[in-house]
């Protein structure tokens, strides 16, 4: 998965393979970090991370459309956007037909954000699907109306299975 991340006003790329006990990372950006991770929800919006055999504890609190990040008294704001989401005023004008959203990776569908027939904008949240204790909204890729929901609240999906279509 690529995601791109906003520290403190600097972008940054983060390629992130994740299984089940741990995630491997590459963040590039104004310096380029990269490792193994083992992160664990330990109460709600506190993290214990093995990161790099070196134990931490985060905190991270929504603040608007940014995390507030604590970690040994050092406090960061950070936003995070899935690398296929369009840059601000970045129009996209081939996509044509129907759009499949399918899960990035297996995990648990938390929450269907529309129901079938319903017109969504590009960008539009549509579906939250938990994977490895993070919650991520997928995005409507083009404007459209939702055709057909593939899946259910509660229900467990594997890597690549089809969520909802768009047309």
């Amino acid at each position: 998965m690529k995601l791109r991340i906003e520290v403190d006003g600097q972008p940054y790329l983060l390629d992130l393979v994740q299984n089940e006990s741990e995630s491997r990372f590459v963040l590039r950006g104004a310096e380029e970090i990269s490792g193994v991770a083992s992160v664990s929800e330990v109460m709600p919006g506190v993290f214990s991370i093995l990161l790099n055999g070196r134990s931490r504890t985060v905190t991270v609190a929504r603040r608007g459309d940014q995390l507030e990040v604590v970690s040994g008294g050092l406090r960061r704001f950070i936003r995070v956007a899935d690398a296929r989401d369009r840059i601000r005023g970045e129009r996209v004008s081939s996509l044509a037909g129907p759009a499949e959203i399918r899960a990035l990776m297996p995990g648990k569908v938390v929450q269907v954000l529309v129901q079938p027939g319903a017109k969504v904008e590009a960008g539009q949240g549509v579906i939250v699907v938990e994977a490895m204790k993070m919650q991520n909204e997928m995005k409507a890729p083009k404007a459209g109306t939702v055709a057909r929901i593939e899946t259910e609240e509660g229900a467990t999906v594997a890597a690549g299975q089809r969520l909802l279509i768009i047309e």
